[in-house]
């Protein structure tokens, strides 16, 4: 079998980002070029940390997810003759994933990659793995940032958080801050375009998580290229995968359900069990290669 070849959009590899070619974009995304005046991110200084204990348990809920996965679909490999494929597997509304990528825009060959999620937030994955995430109709941001940590000799790594406005940030974020409130605005004016708006439209809005009063928004956590789909992962744990074909999978954290989204753009979501994967057979070979991408992203991870 040919093994598929990845490319990785780490929070931890910043170093490794700037080397990654972009996607072909409609020209009106240059707009974003004309509008920044000629910005150029600074070249990132940030190194993956190796056997670091934040990395671990990062991977931990991934290695998790791919064990389950491939639990349930060994199963129902094993038992492939023993499905009806016209046995009708219920469909859990209101379950699954809360959030996912509903638009994005890969302009890494100069800034980052864009996204719009089905709160109604939106953020850039900029080329130095930082992350902006702007407030559903506010002013409020968050950028993320790593902090390296060396205790005792282990380096570790963990996210750290900041909270500003539109209209009070640090100077040091002023192209950053540029070019998230175009990405948004880019965005969204597709998104009013599409056919799906109404359906986004509709949707249930999340409230943002509250810890402490400070606000948690969910924000693009990592991301991954392949040839035939590309893999979101959100701070809060979900696993998306858009194909090219403009059908989707998402998994929840704990691998409990899993969401298919057809080619015309129908969402359904369902306990990831064996007999969903034996009954529906699209669903099943897109389980299979998310399964493998899955594999990679974790293997390209622990190389680094």
């Amino acid at each position: 079998a040919t093994t598929q070849q990845f490319e990785i959009f780490d929070e931890n590899a910043g170093a490794n980002v700037k080397t990654q070619k972009s996607l072909e974009q409609p020209a009106a995304i240059e707009e974003i070029v004309v509008k920044a005046t000629k910005m150029t991110l600074a070249e990132p200084d940030c190194q993956a940390v190796s056997d670091g204990v934040q990395k671990a348990d990062d991977n931990s809920a991934l290695e998790r997810m791919l064990e389950n996965l491939t639990v349930v679909l060994d199963i129902a490999e094993n038992r492939k003759n023993s499905y009806d494929t016209n046995n009708v597997i219920n469909d859990l509304t209101g379950e699954g994933s809360k959030i996912w990528v509903t638009r994005y825009v890969d302009y890494t060959s100069k800034y980052g990659l864009g996204f719009l999620l089905s709160d109604g937030s939106s953020g850039v994955y900029f080329n130095d793995s930082t992350k902006a995430v702007l407030e559903a109709h506010s002013n409020t941001f968050q950028y993320i940032l790593r902090k390296k940590i060396d205790t005792n000799g282990v380096k570790t790594s963990e996210p750290l958080c900041e909270t500003y406005s539109l209209t009070k940030y640090p100077e040091v974020l002023q192209k950053k801050v540029t070019l998230l409130k175009h990405f948004r605005n880019y965005l969204i004016e597709q998104q009013n375009k599409s056919e799906d708006a109404d359906e986004i439209a509709t949707s249930k809005i999340v409230k943002p998580n509250k810890k402490n009063n400070n606000i948690e928004l969910t924000y693009l956590k990592k991301w991954v290229r392949t040839k035939h789909a590309i893999l979101f992962r959100l701070s809060n744990d979900t696993v998306q995968i858009v194909f090219y074909d403009q059908t989707e999978i998402l998994l929840t954290s704990d691998s409990q359900y899993a969401t298919y989204v057809d080619k015309s753009r129908g969402r359904k979501t369902y306990f990831l069990t064996d007999e969903t994967v034996g009954t529906h057979t699209e669903m099943a070979k897109r389980l299979r290669y998310s399964k493998e991408i899955l594999n990679q992203l974790l293997n390209g991870q622990q190389k680094r």
